[in-house]
């Protein structure tokens, strides 16, 4: 049942002031604002952008959303400008044309698309505006907190390993994940084991051993004494989905992937010569990031399953995003960080 303030919210629309973590001007680094003037409205995302999908559009009453390193630097030629790119959340209006989603509905995604101006963002702030065609159905079985961390990191991943590496797979490849612990790599791990991998290897420190065997990595390399490429054989693996972007790795891989395996990287480190019978891709999810309905029914689908979860997060209010920026600075982060925007969100 929808509480008295999303009712309010559904029929009288958004308050004329909310939260937000904004981008004022060029002059101004980004801020928590407690009363924000330039509350969305739907249409914002058409009068902005140019070369947007035939898609409604869609106000939601934000519940959560998330740090990714991306978020803490984006382009952003609008002005100003609320940051922010995961978000989770209750629908509270819809433009007539919408036919899949309606006031009341959970739902989640990635709203950091990359359209022409700078990104579009805005999920650190009380109302955010989005596609329709941007937003998927919350799992009954997940809390909003983590469904407002898993949009950028669980469809980074699953293009990585569906679109680029042959996903899912009949013949139960090895593969290897590099960076296992962070966002990416938790996802790229659990996703690696539910499409097909008999074996799954990951590089993480050692603390982090444990986390990344529950997530369903088989051998564990720790990147702070050992060196991948040297402690694996020469193609002795199937794919190799890069989450960190280290000089060379390109290069290392295509000695390690057998031929007939595939080489994604998601930082730019491709190989300056690929190996015959290696296929090789680079991609940005925010370049793909504006119809994502498909892509989140199957993840939502292995979430339901428990086959795709956060299993750690760290929470931080919405005026702690700053702070959220500087732990994803350490490089460090195990899981996700998560901005918790409104009250109730478990």
């Amino acid at each position: 049942m929808l509480g008295v303030a999303t009712v309010a919210a559904a029929l009288c629309g958004a308050p004329s002031t909310m939260r937000a973590f904004v981008k004022e001007s060029l002059l101004k680094s980004p801020a928590y604002e407690a009363a924000y003037p330039h509350v969305p409205a739907l249409g914002d995302l058409h009068k902005t952008y140019t070369k947007l999908p035939d898609s409604c559009e869609v106000l939601l009453r934000v519940a959560a959303s998330s740090v990714n390193p991306s978020d803490i630097s984006p382009s952003t030629a609008v002005l100003p400008h609320v940051y922010g790119s995961d978000v989770s959340g209750t629908v509270v209006s819809v433009q007539s044309s919408c036919t899949r989603l309606k006031v009341g509905d959970k739902v989640w995604g990635d709203i950091g698309a990359n359209c022409g101006h700078g990104k579009e963002l805005g999920g650190y702030a009380d109302y955010a505006v989005a596609l329709e065609s941007q937003l998927g159905f919350v799992p009954p079985s997940i809390g909003l907190i983590e469904a407002g961390v898993m949009g950028k990191v669980a469809l980074t991943s699953y293009k990585a390993l569906v679109w680029y590496a042959g996903a899912p797979w009949k013949n139960s490849p090895t593969v290897l994940v590099l960076g296992g612990s962070g966002g990416t790599g938790s996802t790229g791990i659990q996703l690696a084991k539910a499409y097909g991998a008999s074996k799954i290897i990951t590089t993480t420190s050692k603390d982090n051993f444990d986390y990344c065997r529950g997530l369903g990595a088989d051998t564990l390399i720790d990147y702070q004494t050992q060196n991948w490429w040297e402690v694996l054989a020469d193609d002795s693996v199937d794919v190799v989905y890069d989450c960190v972007g280290q000089s060379g790795t390109g290069d290392r891989a295509m000695e390690k992937i057998k031929s007939g395996g595939y080489y994604v990287t998601i930082t730019g480190a491709l190989a300056s010569k690929v190996k015959p019978g290696v296929q090789q891709n680079m991609f940005i999810n925010s370049d793909t990031n504006l119809n994502n309905t498909e892509q989140l029914d199957a993840i939502s689908s292995l979430m339901s399953a428990d086959k795709l979860r956060i299993r750690k997060i760290t929470v931080l209010g919405l005026p702690e995003v700053e702070k959220g920026f500087d732990i994803s600075r350490t490089h460090l982060t195990v899981g996700k960080v998560a901005i918790s925007v409104s009250n109730s969100t478990f």
